[in-house]
């Protein structure tokens, strides 16, 4: 049994569930508060101080990045292809500057400030809207509409669904659902993902009301 713990909301753990659950192995969703990733902090239990991690019969594995290319492997979401696997890790390391886009607003207690920064953040000068024009133009020079290139789905795929288009879903002050509009070429990609077969059935269970709403066919038409 394999016991992935992180925090209920999506975040660094959303690419994993979704990876795990393809699998079909047996695995824990362990979701925690505050208090408990203090307490498990505190033990040791964490190998970096950070969560999610990942619990398995040999040991603990962190990182989000490593916990995803396990998971990947055992769902079959490695390319086989030496070069294709590469750019499938390539993609996921280039996604980092969008990760950390918003680190700095995170310890800003005041609503409006923080509100203010993100909104500049993803203005038409800021670092998110860089990056998301960067992300479109990756995207846009893949010849199988897959991020990395890849023949299938991969997990750089994971990454860039969960991650882009889970900062959207109304959980960070300041960030609107409407900005996703203006960039056609994620808008698309955002439909062949949302569309696939696989995807449909790991959210199946989920509704408009769900803070995963954005995972959803359509989700951002209309917006």
């Amino acid at each position: 049994m394999l016991r992935l713990v992180y925090f209920p909301s999506p975040g660094r753990a959303e690419a994993i569930r979704i990876a795990l659950s393809l699998s079909g192995t047996d695995w824990e969703d362990l979701s925690i508060d505050g208090a408990r990733f203090q307490a498990m902090k505190e033990a040791g239990e964490l190998p970096w101080g950070m969560v999610p991690i990942l619990q398995t019969p040999e040991g603990t594995i962190a990182e989000s990045s490593a916990i995803l290319r396990y998971a990947g492997r055992l769902a079959g979401m490695i390319p086989e292809d030496p070069y294709q696997c590469a750019k499938a890790d390539e993609f996921i390391d280039g996604m980092e500057p969008l990760s950390k886009a918003l680190d700095s607003t995170f310890g800003i207690s005041d609503l409006d400030e923080r509100i203010r920064l993100r909104k500049e953040v993803f203005g038409p000068s800021g670092k998110g809207s860089r990056n998301l024009l960067l992300l479109q133009s990756k995207v846009a020079e893949s010849e199988t509409g897959w991020a990395a290139g890849t023949d299938d789905m991969s997990i750089a795929d994971l990454k860039l669904f969960t991650g882009l288009f889970g900062l959207f879903s109304g959980n960070y002050d300041g960030i609107e659902a409407s900005i996703v509009p203006e960039y056609p070429g994620l808008m698309e990609y955002h439909g062949k993902m949302a569309n696939d077969s696989r995807i449909l059935a790991h959210y199946a269970h989920v509704g408009v009301d769900d803070i995963r709403w954005t995972f959803l066919p359509g989700a951002f038409e209309g917006r």
